[in-house]
């Protein structure tokens, strides 16, 4: 069934459905609608997206989930709600190593995984709603983590351990100025490297829910 297809039915449907008023209670199948403000990316403007996957990540002092969106141009972002505040989101979108060369010096990006490495400057022109900064400021540096292919909402992940079932990475994080822009990159155990821009986001960011049931 298409993405439309089954918005259309879920519109027609005259089943009850569950409350969906916050990202917090997504769950797979759900369809979120982002605003049309300018401090949200093209990528994401006024477009639908559903909810195709749940993960969980955890640190020491807490843990929290991450949502796969899937649009309706195939177009991927992750939604996480990071910390304690509900009242904003994170939404980031994963970036290849050509994408990763064309907005960064490669020499300056790696010098983010060396202690006491400060600023990194991008390389290309910032226009408004975009979702990369002029200049960014290292914040966290090999900060252990691990990564769940599971929902932890209604339950916890084990202790953090070195036993722990996650496929545990190091964390690097680095933001803009106002951090409300950042980068966040995972190093994976075998050298996986994942690298995400991501956008500080309110819940006034999101106009319409679609629960699946």
């Amino acid at each position: 069934m298409s993405f439309f297809k089954k918005l259309f039915k879920k519109s027609e449907s005259t089943t009850p459905t569950r409350d969906l008023n916050h990202v917090s209670k997504l769950i797979l199948g759900d369809i979120i609608e982002f605003s049309d403000s300018f401090t949200l990316p093209s990528e994401v403007r006024q477009h639908k997206f559903e909810v195709i996957g749940i993960e969980t990540l955890e640190f020491e002092h807490q843990h929290y989930p991450r949502f796969k969106l899937q649009g309706e141009q195939q177009t991927y972002v992750w939604l996480s709600l990071p910390g304690h505040d509900h009242n904003n989101f994170q939404l980031s979108l994963e970036l290849t190593r050509e994408e990763v060369s064309q907005l960064f010096d490669l020499d300056l990006f790696s010098d983010v995984f060396e202690e006491g490495f400060t600023e990194l400057p991008s390389q290309l022109p910032v226009s408004l709603g975009d979702w990369h900064a002029e200049r960014y400021y290292q914040q966290d540096i090999a900060t252990v983590g691990y990564h769940h292919r599971t929902d932890f909402r209604t339950s916890a992940p084990s202790q953090y351990t070195d036993e722990n079932p996650g496929r545990e990475f190091e964390f690097y994080h680095l933001h803009d100025a106002k951090e409300n822009k950042l980068i966040d990159i995972m190093v994976h155990n075998n050298g996986d490297t994942d690298v995400y821009l991501t956008v500080q986001l309110g819940n006034d960011s999101i106009t319409g829910y679609w629960p699946i049931a």
